[in-house]
């Protein structure tokens, strides 16, 4: 029988008993406990599994902060106002988006990995690309957060990040739905024939990242405001859509990864709600809140979750 620790988790499916008896398998001390022994001579067969890192987060979350998106790559997803979430990455705050499906390392090998996202942004007022062009492989922004940020990063924290082809696809239009924007941002789809992927370390979330976030409420559930485009958040009969998602900031306009396939813009989640574009070399808005950028990684897919229950005061330690 594995030892807590190793990378391990019970096949529930598999595990099974005689007599009408159950396992009930305790993941905090490791402990078995079987139910309904009414009978001697039950026997209990247990199987273990390797422990993926969408067990771990289906083992660890509140049932209400967790979703899965109904993509094609299904991936699982914290949603809601303010998730168990956090993790310590480099000595910082980060947040998980969750776990992603089929993520390629550039050579084709496809995996499941974690998806975080700093707290806090590496900066508050910066151009997604100070030469005005929608192109994320030449982007300054990027170049700035995959060299100067990047090098800023601790080795034993930058040996987690591993190198994934991003989907850099766009979309014509603010008006989309989330599952709209999933899938064109997966497209090849561009302006002015620009790379429609990009491989590297570290980008920035997915307008889609936005929209899957939201747990909705009792006014506008999550099901209607996935189905609404995000555009349209900032009625105030959707007020659910963002109030309950973690990852809009009422004080930023927040830079996105993806480009706007009609013009030479980019799209960027307003401190309104919606999902909107503008020029590439914009650093403020509205003049109010300036443009933010904050660093997105998919961690390496040997990373483990070996402490912390999600907390801020505690968040989730890593290990390789």
């Amino acid at each position: 029988m594995p030892q807590k620790g190793e990378g391990y988790a019970i096949d529930t499916e598999k595990t099974t008993c005689n007599n009408g008896a159950s396992v009930e398998f305790n993941t905090d001390d490791w402990s078995i406990k079987v139910l309904n022994m009414t009978t001697s001579r039950t026997k209990c067969t247990l199987y273990f599994k390797k422990e993926t890192i969408e067990d771990v987060i289906l083992a660890n979350a509140d049932p209400t902060e967790i979703a899965y998106d109904e993509t094609a790559d299904n991936n699982l997803r914290y949603i809601g106002a303010n998730p168990n979430n956090y993790i310590s990455f480099n000595n910082e705050l980060w947040r998980i988006i969750g776990a992603f499906n089929n993520i390629d390392d550039g050579t084709g090998k496809k995996e499941t990995r974690l998806k975080i996202i700093r707290d806090e942004p590496y900066n508050e007022s910066i151009a997604w690309d100070s030469s005005g062009q929608n192109n994320w492989t030449q982007a300054s922004l990027q170049k700035e957060l995959n060299g100067t940020y990047l090098n800023t990063i601790q080795s034993s924290y930058k040996d987690m990040i591993g190198d994934a082809k991003w989907n850099i696809g766009g979309h014509s239009t603010n008006s989309a739905t989330t599952l709209e924007f999933y899938t064109a941002e997966r497209s090849t789809v561009v302006y002015n024939n620009n790379p429609y992927t990009w491989i590297g370390k570290i980008g920035l979330m997915y307008p889609s990242d936005y929209g899957y976030a939201t747990s909705g409420g009792s006014k506008a559930d999550r099901n209607v405001c996935l189905n609404e485009d995000i555009y349209n958040w900032y009625n105030s009969d959707l007020n659910d859509c963002s109030n309950n998602n973690w990852l809009y900031k009422e004080d930023a306009d927040q830079w996105t990864l993806t480009p706007q396939t009609s013009f030479n813009r980019v799209f960027f989640i307003d401190n309104d709600k919606r999902v909107f574009d503008t020029t590439p070399d914009m650093i403020s808005e509205d003049m109010v809140f300036g443009l933010s950028a904050s660093p997105v990684i998919y961690l390496s897919s040997s990373v483990k979750i070996s402490g912390g229950t999600g907390s801020s005061s505690d968040p989730f330690k890593l290990s390789l």
